[in-house]
């Protein structure tokens, strides 16, 4: 079995297969872990999750999957909010969007969220992620394209916006300035795509060396509740 990543907007599948040999699926949800678990992937990576209209993958789910000997890595996107929050449960992050959740607790989840076009057209992204658009942001600030109030004005806008409308060049051409404007058509940077890349080299390491971490961690008591849950519902507790 390859390892599995879920992916979706962060990166284009082609360029993802480039780094990675590996069994691609769309951006997890609740209980996606459990179906790919019985095949036993040597690793599993998250890069990108759903965050609407159905429910995201639960915690309790990648620390039972964690318990059950198979390393799980997340960066980017859902993979970092996750790992942030199961470091210490044994997940591992990757990427400069891991390490602020994880200095920043407080930091929203729709700061990595966008909308995008269904799996099947690729996942093309049709708004940009929060996170970009203050490092895109912060780079023209930094090469003189802008001052640091032009940058907190721009950011405070993108901030008050709803995810889906989050469009870093709509909020370029609106601020008038043709400098800026010019700047982001020739250097609007993706973190979520630089650390998806990440991810996926780290993975492609440990695959080709046979160097998967090994994975040493009991199921913690909430994710026995879960499975007793599980099994009360019908479900079964024991997928794997």
């Amino acid at each position: 079995m390859k390892p599995v990543v879920f992916l979706g907007p962060s990166l284009p599948r082609s360029e993802a297969e480039e780094i990675l040999d590996a069994e691609y699926l769309p951006p997890v949800q609740q209980g996606d872990l459990m179906r790919v678990l019985p095949f036993r992937p040597p690793a599993i990576g998250i890069i990108d999750g759903v965050f609407t209209e159905v429910p995201t993958v639960r915690h309790r789910e990648i620390m039972w999957v964690l318990s059950k000997g198979i390393p799980v890595f997340g960066a980017s996107s859902m993979g970092a909010l996750r790992a942030a929050e199961l470091h210490d449960y044994g997940m591992g992050g990757v990427g400069v969007i891991y390490r602020w959740y994880r200095r920043y607790a407080m930091t929203p989840d729709d700061a990595v969220a966008v909308t995008h076009a269904p799996h099947e057209l690729g996942s093309r992204p049709v708004s940009d992620a929060l996170f970009d658009i203050r490092v895109t942001l912060r780079q023209a600030r930094r090469q003189g394209v802008i001052d640091r109030e032009q940058e907190r004005e721009l950011v405070e806008t993108a901030e008050a916006q709803m995810f889906p409308k989050r469009k870093l060049m709509q909020l370029v051409v609106d601020s008038g300035d043709a400098k800026l404007i010019g700047f982001v058509k020739s250097r609007h940077r993706s973190q979520k795509a630089v650390d998806a890349r990440t991810l996926l080299k780290r993975m492609s390491e440990y695959d080709r060396h046979g160097t998967w971490p090994v994975v040493d961690r009991p199921p913690p008591a909430v994710v026995h509740a879960w499975l007793d849950d599980l099994a009360a519902s019908g479900l079964g507790a024991d997928f794997g």
